[in-house]
């Protein structure tokens, strides 16, 4: 993805608009959470989006699911 770069204003009360090539490039839309990371450097901070959920994240770590239930009844047959 290319880079991009977009001025935002922040208004009044600390909020901004997500510039809209930026909601479409992430996805973001109404109720996303972001997460503001301030790394501590001059007037730099990150903005992160945060995943709606996180059922599904840690898919396929441990193996597929035949490989899991395979080692699940190995470990069984082994307790008798």
């Amino acid at each position: 993805m290319p880079f991009l770069e977009i001025e935002a204003t922040v208004r009044e009360k600390n909020q901004m608009t997500i510039p809209q090539a930026v909601a479409e490039r992430h996805q973001i839309g109404p109720g996303q959470k972001l997460l503001i990371v301030d790394a501590g450097e001059a007037n730099e901070f990150i903005v992160r989006v945060l995943p709606r959920t996180y059922a599904g994240a840690l898919a396929g770590v441990f193996g597929t699911t035949d490989e899991n239930v395979a080692y699940v009844r190995r470990e069984r047959e082994d307790w008798t």
